[in-house]
């Protein structure tokens, strides 16, 4: 079996809320991706989706 990274583990996500019908972009996925390594906090991740579709 191969090893869950964060990046596997991220891409298993998006696939089954693919399945349920929503959209994820590229966009969406690097904003995760920051999200799990660190690099910024989930409070940025909301201003930063919250500028985008408000």
């Amino acid at each position: 079996m191969a090893e869950m990274t964060p990046e596997r583990a991220v891409d298993n996500a998006i696939a089954s809320t693919k399945m349920e019908g929503f959209v994820v972009t590229d966009e969406h996925r690097e904003l995760i991706m920051k999200l799990m390594s660190g690099e910024i906090t989930t409070d940025d991740a909301f201003e930063v989706l919250k500028k985008k579709y408000d």
